[in-house]
């Protein structure tokens, strides 16, 4: 006996508001901290050692110079910098570059390791602390649009377009290049 239309209708509604209740995040370390981002702001994750970054005259301060991937000029934040982690030269070998799409541009994020994608329900997000600072004073809070947890491990959850507005004015590349 099949289930009557507005029970299957009813039953598709529910699955997919308990869909739209759960984030799928990309976790990453930066130092020993964990951090993740919207899984679907990601175009790509690629080895940062074949990529040689070259230094941008007169860039922001958190932009580490610039990759070319397939002919497309891309800006890299080094993310140990913007949050003022110390660079481990052990973690440089592992060092990754997540690709990503913030406002209409593409920005490569150094970090120092990838986790992988973490599922969590948006209600297990909580807010991040307004007093939240980096040791130097210079990640305020608004760079997190929350916390979860992975265990008994911390996760902060990274507001993308706070984190890099004053590098993607108009230093990211522009549109789909992948």
């Amino acid at each position: 006996m099949s289930t009557p239309p507005r029970r299957r209708a009813a039953r598709i509604e529910l699955e997919s508001e308990e869909a739209a209740a759960h984030l799928k995040l990309a976790g990453f370390r930066v130092g020993r901290d964990a951090y993740a981002i919207d899984i679907m702001r990601i175009k790509e994750v690629i080895d940062a050692r074949p990529h040689h970054v070259r230094p941008v005259p007169h860039a922001p301060a958190l932009v580490e110079g610039v990759i070319q991937l397939r002919g497309v000029v891309i800006p890299v934040v080094d993310l140990r910098r913007r949050f003022g982690v110390a660079i481990d030269p052990e973690l440089a070998r592992l060092n990754k570059l997540i690709i990503v799409s913030v406002r209409g541009r593409i920005v490569g994020l150094r970090v120092d390791r990838i986790i992988g994608e973490l599922g969590v329900s948006a209600d297990a997000v909580r807010p991040a602390p307004s007093l939240l600072r980096s040791t130097d004073g210079g990640t305020p809070a608004e760079f997190f649009s929350g916390v979860c947890r992975r265990g008994d491990e911390m996760v902060f959850v990274v507001n993308l377009d706070a984190l890099l507005d004053p590098a993607i004015g108009d230093g990211g590349a522009r549109g789909g290049a992948t």
